[in-house]
């Protein structure tokens, strides 16, 4: 093996060294959480059917899926068996599956009740497309992704990346963590259900949201999207995607150009909410200003322009571009190994990194048959094995979340559904992410809200001793930010030891690229995923930001494994992640190649789906998904609709109803759901059923329906309240738990003291 980062070593360091996973798994969620708990050090072990070495994988993703593996073929007993001596089990089975196995949760903590059992069902765990065999189409389908991509006509679209998929895995990987860190503390097993529909509802909360009492603000779904926040086209012919997403980024850009004028339009009128709504006047009038702007110049002009003011643009480029970026070589994002049928393959390396422990090096996973007896050697067990826990595996640990914008507070938002205590520390002014009122409260609605001001000293002693009494900090300041504020990492780390820190960038540590401000679409623009998605047509970025949820799960994934080497070794570290590591990440299948891959897929204008057969078909009153995979489920579907051939489909499913074509399909044996498209996404019943959402109260809009969870943990799931806060709501309720006086809180707030209160204070500290 030849490791191209440089960085690894032996991993006899990793996190999770010791660590022995069961991965009983088909689908590439499972296979990536499993893939990704390897990476930390874990020995997995996953049950395949025979193997056999000379098989070229169906899918190129498939190797990377399963890198540093042991591949080991077994019978249902002989899983039972091993899982008794495991301490992870990662099972991707529908909820028939699962029970027809005998691998529930009660059937395998019997045997061990210190498992750690994480249950991904594709789906659901309940409900109507339950039992479907996985297919990133219809998990898109039913979980709103697909009615929420931009469009031309009016229809629901299908990415040509499945991210749904990719931050499942994420997903699954952080609660098997996080359950060993509650293991740590109470010797007992947890138990996870980390569904499709978790991961769907983790990509889409900051866009499933609805007004139980009004009305609520949804941007639309046009491919032109708002003029501060879209593509251009420059006139060298070149796209490049401006991701101006505050006013002041905006303010910012157009004094780069020289155009301030242009907030004095009649119909903009100085008014930045003027340009909010996709279609008025306001953005009608910019999107034509800077239109006839952008095409006088080249695109490389336009992007020295906005690099030199610092404001957030990106090229659109290839994936082989990126891939041999300097950027991605500097985060270290490629790795190779021999694979006895491919060759040399290259991959994607991990997207996270820390200052104590290291990673493993990549290796191809390794076919073996020994009998599950061997699997690994026979522990000994305490003679007093408490049965699994039902406590949320995080309580007792306490996150400062000083982030800003989406992906670095998602870290702290995962470790608010994993059980901790999350207090937000804001500027005085707000978080920027404020400006999008609903789409701050998704992701915050677990946390206790505080405000600090950082450039005062009292603002930043009040931090430290914030963090002296917590366990993680979680920030996404610039590099050297909190250096300049005395309170850098060798302070951190000086102060509290024990402490976990994780940095979230755009960039990560890519030299000259390290201190640039990025979002989700920059990096969908320069890693090719948005070239992919538009195939001949233009350019086109997906609205959910897969890049900053699927940081936000990495993100999280890092901390827990330095939470959970902590407990082994009782000293913190530093976790790094960022947008344009997980950039590789998420197109882990299309960047990985070998000699002789098949070309990976590209889109189009509306794309429908991967194939004739295999896409979204409209009916008379909806549209559905169809995934007739292999040419059996090929016929079938012909013989269903009467048609001889996948063309004629289309035309043969327009005249039915969606309930009609699901009853005739499902008769048939061909995997199809309905597509819950963007109106009242959330009063869909396959969501309900799944307890998919749940009501938010806020101050300014009354009752919020949005997200519940990103995970569940035990059998009854028990719902977390959720809840909007002012900026600061929560400061002094904080800082009196933390021991300050009423006084000292009126300082660091600010509040004015009267003379007497002056003079009583004096006399106090003099006395």
């Amino acid at each position: 093996m030849t490791s191209m980062s440089g960085s690894r070593r032996d991993h006899s360091d990793c996190p999770l060294i010791g660590i022995r996973v069961l991965e009983v798994s088909t689908t590439r969620a499972a296979r990536i959480a499993g893939q990704l708990l390897s990476d930390l050090g874990a020995d997995v072990v996953r049950v395949v059917a025979p193997v056999r070495n000379t098989v070229i994988p169906a899918d190129p993703g498939e190797v990377w899926w399963d890198r540093g593996k042991r591949l080991v073929p077994s019978g249902s007993d002989e899983i039972r068996n091993a899982a008794m001596e495991a301490d992870v089990m990662v099972v991707d089975h529908t909820p028939a599956g699962l029970r027809a196995s005998q691998l529930r949760a009660e059937d395998i903590q019997a045997l061990n009740p210190e498992l750690i059992h994480v249950w991904m069902p594709p789906y659901a765990a309940t409900g109507r497309w339950a039992e479907l065999e996985e297919d990133p189409l219809l998990l898109d389908a039913v979980g709103g992704v697909a009615g929420r991509y931009p469009c031309v006509e009016d229809r629901p679209v299908a990415p040509v990346v499945a991210t749904t998929s990719i931050l499942h895995g994420a997903l699954g990987a952080g609660a098997a963590v996080a359950g060993l860190v509650g293991r740590n503390s109470t010797g007992s097993g947890h138990t996870a259900v980390v569904s499709g529909l978790h991961a769907a509802g983790t990509q889409m909360a900051t866009m499933m949201i609805e007004g139980v009492d009004q009305p609520v603000f949804s941007p639309g779904r046009s491919v032109r999207s708002l003029p501060f926040w879209r593509m251009y086209q420059a006139s060298d012919g070149q796209w490049f995607f401006l991701a101006t997403l505050t006013p002041d980024l905006f303010i910012r850009a157009l004094d780069a150009l020289d155009r301030m004028d242009i907030l004095v339009l009649p119909e903009v009128a100085g008014e930045f909410t003027n340009l909010m709504v996709v279609g008025s006047p306001g953005v009608h009038a910019v999107e034509q200003e800077l239109e006839s702007l952008f095409a006088t110049e080249p695109c490389s002009h336009w992007i020295a322009t906005f690099a030199a003011a610092d404001v957030p643009c990106a090229p659109v480029r290839t994936r082989a571009e990126w891939a041999a970026s300097d950027i991605v070589a500097a985060n270290h994002g490629m790795t190779r190994i021999e694979h006895d049928v491919l060759g040399e393959v290259t991959m994607p390396d991990v997207p996270i990194a820390f200052s104590r422990s290291r990673v493993r090096a990549a290796h191809a996973a390794v076919a073996e048959r020994p009998p599950a007896s061997q699997l690994w050697t026979r522990r000994t067990r305490a003679t007093s094995i408490q049965a699994p826990s039902t406590r949320r595996p995080l309580e007792g640990i306490r996150v400062i979340d000083a982030a800003t914008f989406l992906a670095a507070p998602l870290v702290a938002s995962l470790l608010a559904d994993h059980g901790a205590e999350v207090i937000k520390v804001e500027p005085r002014n707000g978080d920027p992410y404020r400006a999008f009122t609903l789409s701050f409260i998704a992701v915050n609605q677990h946390k206790l809200g505080t405000a600090l001001d950082l450039r005062t000293e009292p603002g930043r002693d009040t931090l430290l001793n914030l963090v002296r009494g917590a366990d993680v900090l979680v920030e996404n300041l610039r590099p050297g930010h909190l250096d300049k504020l005395g309170i850098g990492p060798e302070v951190l780390q000086r102060e509290h030891p024990e402490l976990v820190q994780c940095t979230v960038s755009a960039y990560g540590r890519a030299g000259d690229y390290a201190t640039a401000p990025g979002f989700d679409p920059v990096f969908q623009s320069l890693s090719g995923m948005a070239a992919a998605q538009g195939g001949d047509a233009q350019p086109l970025a997906a609205p959910m930001p897969a890049h900053d949820t699927c940081t936000g799960a990495l993100g999280a994934l890092g901390v827990l494994a330095a939470l959970y080497e902590r407990g082994v070794t009782g000293v913190g570290q530093q976790v790094w992640v960022s947008l344009a590591s997980t950039s590789i990440f998420l197109q882990g299948s299309e960047l990985t190649s070998y000699l002789g891959r098949p070309e990976p897929q590209r889109g189009g204008m509306d794309h429908p789906g991967p194939a004739e057969g295999h896409r979204f078909y409209a009916c008379t009153d909806g549209w559905i998904a169809v995934a007739a995979v292999g040419e059996g489920r090929a016929q079938a579907l012909l013989h269903a609709l009467g048609t001889g051939d996948l063309t004629e489909v289309e035309s043969a499913l327009a005249t039915r109803s969606v309930e009609e074509a699901l009853v005739l399909l499902s008769e048939h044996r061909v995997p199809a759901c309905r597509v819950v498209e963007d109106k009242d996404a959330l009063e869909d019943s396959f969501l309900q059923e799944n307890r998919f959402s749940h009501i938010v109260s806020a101050p300014q809009f009354g009752r919020l329906r949005m997200v519940r969870a990103l995970v569940q943990w035990g059998e009854d799931g028990e719902d977390k309240p959720g809840r909007s806060f002012t900026v600061g709501g929560d400061t002094r309720e904080v800082l009196v738990d933390l021991g300050y006086t009423e006084a000292r809180i009126d300082e660091i707030l600010g509040v004015p003291r009267t003379e007497q209160e002056q003079e009583q204070e004096n006399r106090v500290r003099t006395s």
